[in-house]
């Protein structure tokens, strides 16, 4: 006959905690790796914007944007450390940062681009795996 296995309570109530801060991050980090596609928005002008997000570590993140019908044309960036913090990714390049939300579903990176003379709204969305 198979005995029932007892738990110590305080096992059980461990089990019931949600992720610590920092493994939240470092999950939702992983996540967020793969290729978005969306816009940037100054005013009445625009254009197309990609990602390319890489792994990194923990909640740091590395990869490139393409920043597509800029006044100086298109130009690709890179960012070697964004960092994941509750549901906030922020990205600081070279050239252009900025600061999105990450959607309930992990699917919409929504927020704030800036640059050294002007800022906007950006939206990006992941696209799925081929």
């Amino acid at each position: 006959m198979l005995k029932p296995i007892r738990l110590p309570l305080l096992s059980v109530c461990l089990l019931a905690l949600p992720l610590p801060a920092q493994e939240a991050d470092a999950a939702l980090a992983a996540q967020l790796v793969g290729e978005w596609e969306g816009r940037w928005e100054f005013e009445k002008n625009g254009g197309r914007l990609t990602a390319k997000i890489r792994s990194g570590s923990g909640n740091s993140l590395k990869g490139e944007t393409t920043w597509y019908a800029t006044v100086v044309g298109d130009f690709n960036d890179s960012f070697t450390s964004a960092k994941v913090k509750g549901r906030k990714l922020t990205v600081r390049e070279q050239t252009m940062d900025f600061e999105v939300t990450v959607s309930e579903d992990g699917t919409t990176l929504e927020g704030t681009w800036t640059s050294p003379v002007a800022s906007g709204p950006m939206k990006l969305l992941k696209k799925a795996a081929k």
